[in-house]
């Protein structure tokens, strides 16, 4: 009779063994004990400020995020706002900030051959031809180039390396208190990081002083040097595409992702918005300024602008 019943039911007893082995092998999530830190990005679709589902992909997955509104005075959306992250090229913010306030964007820079030794983007500069202040600036916020920022320290501070002690004690006047700089352009530096409260701190300076503003608003900048005509576009691929976007600051790094320092206006209210370490900031911006300007009952942008957030540009 035992022996009837066995061979009666040989797939149920195969079946406890396969989920058996596959409850061994199968691996387990891993521990917080264990030092791995889950992520706070929140599961699941987050309401659309026009009452339609965000799919769980257009979520904003930047590491740190701040989403300012400056008229109240209040946090609209925040995540590890004071958790130190390279800035990569919004560094140039505090480059210009400095430079105006020294200069005034008046006077003319020789350039010398350690101007130029520098990664892309550059404009290229030649060694030994003049260019003034303001061009590189404009060339410094609305193309990147790397190697004007070393120029524009150069010939504000006699150094470079006196120039990021410029840099870190304007820092410090801002109140950046997790802030250190150690080259005036961005690039890959260890030691040199941000947070997106401090990189706040820094873009609303930039943003008081009128010229620096309308600089970082700008679509392209015509400028002729001792290597040619050059038509440098600004990096923001929102600018003119998603409605209300005006002065930003764009960086990438392969070790930074994504940064990002950007205001947008609409129907009278403003935001501000920095974004770092982010896999996709066009993306995030896009999402989390809706988000903004729903909160403040900011009707929606009209469909056709390039607002939807599972786009591309």
């Amino acid at each position: 009779m035992g022996r009837r019943r066995f061979q009666a039911f040989p797939q149920a007893r195969l079946g406890f063994v396969t989920l058996a082995i596959v409850a061994l092998l199968w691996p387990a999530e891993p521990s917080l004990a264990a030092g791995v830190k889950k992520h706070s990005r929140p599961v699941g679709p987050r309401p659309h400020p026009e009452g339609r589902p965000f799919p769980e992909s257009s979520l904003p997955r930047a590491t740190a995020i701040l989403l300012y509104d400056p008229v109240d005075n209040r946090v609209l959306f925040e995540r590890n706002a004071d958790l130190p992250l390279p800035p990569a090229s919004t560094t140039k913010l505090m480059t210009a900030l400095i430079v105006y306030e020294k200069t005034g964007l008046a006077g003319w820079v020789r350039i010398r051959p350690e101007d130029t030794r520098v990664e892309p983007s550059h404009i290229p500069l030649v060694p030994g031809e003049t260019v003034s202040v303001r061009d590189l600036v404009w060339a410094l916020l609305i193309g990147s180039e790397n190697d004007a920022a070393l120029a524009l320290a150069r010939y504000t501070s006699g150094s470079v390396a006196a120039f990021v002690q410029e840099m870190n004690r304007k820092a410090r006047e801002l109140g950046c208190t997790h802030t250190h700089f150690v080259n005036p352009n961005g690039l890959p530096a260890s030691g040199q990081w941000t947070t997106a409260r401090d990189l706040l701190r820094i873009f609303e300076a930039v943003l008081r002083v009128p010229e620096l503003r309308t600089i970082c608003a700008t679509p392209a900048f015509h400028l002729i040097t001792a290597s040619g005509e050059h038509w440098i576009k600004n990096h923001n691929k929102l600018l003119g595409k998603y409605p209300g976007m005006g002065p930003a600051k764009t960086g990438w790094t392969r070790s930074s992702l994504h940064t990002f320092a950007a205001c947008c206006r609409r129907d009278g209210s403003e935001l501000h918005l920095v974004l770092l370490a982010s896999p996709n900031k066009w993306q995030d911006a896009r999402w989390l300024f809706d988000h903004g300007f729903a909160k403040l009952g900011t009707p929606p942008a009209h469909p056709s602008s390039g607002t939807n957030s599972t786009g591309s540009l």
